[in-house]
């Protein structure tokens, strides 16, 4: 082809800029999308708890060594120095070490969706997919901590002379809802965390300060009476409590799981219709 039809396709070549967005904010077609890369979400998850123990002595030990260490510290510091008890019928380190295993489940996912994106800069820069996975990936690796820590509680049970009720199927849903709570929030903490980096400092903060308005070391029966509707406006504290209830046999907190929920899922929708709104800034920002 001569210059002059090269110049001649060229000046007569139709310019136009192609556009992909989704036809509503939030449709059925946005699950099937995640379902479609389905295997780039294990795969993600997989390498992030490869990455977590990589070249570590203990490897996935250390999913038992940190809550077990809390556990001690907060039996001598809150139980034997500061008189607390359980208000189940269980021995103190089984109560705190049930709560702070569902609690890292919250906190894990938390800590780990709000940086996804930040430490995924290579791969989001590059190639198209669902961002949403990202956030998703890391909520299921801080699952799988979870469910060596659950192992634990189980074998625990029989040791401090807990006995298993039929309540116990419910440890899982409710271990859901914690992490459907995390990756909720989470995907408002990641998007904001390309704008402002200050989030991955100010979260570790936060956390520190909600495990105190959280009953993990402590029963809910030791908030008076006047102070516990405030309960209502922590969704963690229900899932806490239910989780024990789950394991242990005492009363459920339906009203206040029944909040956790419709929190996690205004939150989540939320957190949802904000990602997808920067999502198409998220490989400039990265």
């Amino acid at each position: 082809m001569s210059d002059d039809a090269v110049a001649a396709v060229g000046t007569t070549a139709p310019r136009y800029e192609l556009v992909i967005k989704p036809h509503a904010a939030i449709s059925l077609a946005d699950l099937a999308d995640i379902w479609r890369y389905r295997e780039l979400l294990w795969t993600l998850a997989a390498r992030d708890v490869r990455v977590r123990y990589k070249q570590a002595a203990f490897g996935v030990a250390w999913a038992l060594l940190q809550p077990l260490s809390q556990m001690i510290i907060f039996t001598v510091l809150f139980n034997r120095l500061a008189g607390i008890r359980a208000d189940a019928p269980v021995a103190y380190p089984l109560f705190c070490f049930s709560g702070i295993v569902i609690w890292q489940l919250f906190s894990a996912g938390l800590t780990g969706a709000s940086n996804s994106l930040v430490e995924n800069a290579n791969v989001i820069s590059k190639v198209w997919f669902p961002r949403v996975v990202v956030p998703l990936a890391t909520v299921l690796a801080a699952g799988i901590d979870f469910v060596v820590g659950l192992a634990l509680v189980l074998i625990m049970m029989p040791i401090f002379g807990a006995h298993f009720h039929a309540s116990i199927f419910f440890a899982i849903p409710l271990a859901l809802v914690a992490a459907g709570s995390a990756f909720a929030v989470g995907l408002w903490t990641s998007a904001i965390n390309l704008q402002f980096r200050d989030v991955r400092y100010a979260l570790p903060f936060l956390l520190q300060l909600l495990i105190f308005l959280t009953p993990v070391f402590y029963p809910s029966s030791l908030i008076p009476a006047r102070w516990q509707p405030l309960l209502y406006l922590n969704p963690m504290a229900g899932v806490v409590d239910g989780f024990r209830a789950s394991l242990f046999g005492t009363p459920m907190p339906w009203a206040r799981l029944g909040v956790s929920l419709v929190a996690a899922t205004v939150v989540g929708l939320g957190g949802f219709l904000y990602f997808r709104r920067m999502e198409q800034s998220f490989a400039d920002r990265v």
